[in-house]
């Protein structure tokens, strides 16, 4: 779908008027918009094909109510859908017959929207560690969020000696902690992690050493003594792995809020 489309949509929310064939009036908050047209949660159904006079009050002109018109193209009864959280009918229009003046506000605020969202989603790569020599070979997402947590060699199914560490990017596939002394590749550490959304008790997983490297400090000296350690989970039950996605979930879509709460 997104390679057939012309025009960016923009997910930002802003308030919509318009009527129904009987002359009703509604107040809708739409959270997508281009500047071919939008699409909204309407409270009633509206015929494809018949024409809609609308009223939009963007946030660039949050002043002004901007008169535009358009042309029903699908609405939805979303009630029929056994995995709908949502009642209402997904109705799709397109603008028709658009004031130049009126293009121009709509080119204008789709455009800032656009640069908001771009720049939301350079900072959150940031944030997420992704932005790396690695990304395209990864499948899943990383986090740079510390956690506390401990780990120990393996000697057959016997763990070593436990140490304290701290967790600093994690993914449903691995992680990378800091450990106090060289791993070769392939050595084999179990990981007891404590994971914020479940305080108690740690996640304890099994993990194939990949790189081990010495830490360095801002100046590129080395730190005698610390070492960042990047492992691969081995076989993890579906249970934990629900927990993981739970958790890095949970993250990105908190972490997107602070983000995009900051770039108002």
């Amino acid at each position: 779908m997104e390679e057939k489309r012309k025009f960016f949509r923009i997910k930002k929310p802003f308030l919509m008027k318009f009527q129904d064939s009987c002359g009703k009036q509604y107040c809708v908050s739409v959270s997508d918009i281009s500047e071919q047209g939008v699409c909204f949660l309407s409270p009633v159904v509206l015929d494809s094909g018949s024409k809609v006079d609308l009223l939009l009050k963007l946030p660039s002109n949050p002043n002004q109510w901007q008169d535009c018109h358009g042309q029903v193209l699908e609405s939805k009864d979303l009630s029929k859908d056994g995995n709908a959280f949502l009642n209402g009918f997904r109705t799709r229009i397109k603008f028709v017959n658009i004031p130049e003046d009126i293009s121009r506000v709509l080119r204008e605020h789709c455009a800032l929207g656009l640069n908001k969202e771009r720049s939301l989603g350079h900072i959150l790569e940031q944030r997420l560690g992704m932005l790396d020599k690695d990304r395209e070979k990864r499948k899943n997402v990383r986090i740079n969020k510390p956690l506390v947590g401990m780990y120990a060699e393996l000697n057959g199914l016997t763990p070593g000696e436990w140490d304290v560490t701290t967790v600093r990017n994690l993914s449903l596939g691995g992680a990378i902690f800091t450990t106090k002394v060289f791993y070769k590749s392939a050595s084999v550490l179990r990981l007891m992690l404590k994971i914020p959304s479940r305080p108690i008790d740690f996640l304890e997983f099994d993990a194939r050493v990949v790189e081990s490297k010495q830490l360095r400090n801002l100046e590129a000296f080395s730190i005698a003594g610390a070492y960042l350690t990047r492992v691969r989970f081995t076989p993890v039950s579906p249970e934990k792995i629900e927990i993981l996605r739970e958790y890095i979930e949970w993250f990105i879509s908190h972490l997107k809020k602070q983000i995009d709460s900051g770039l108002e």
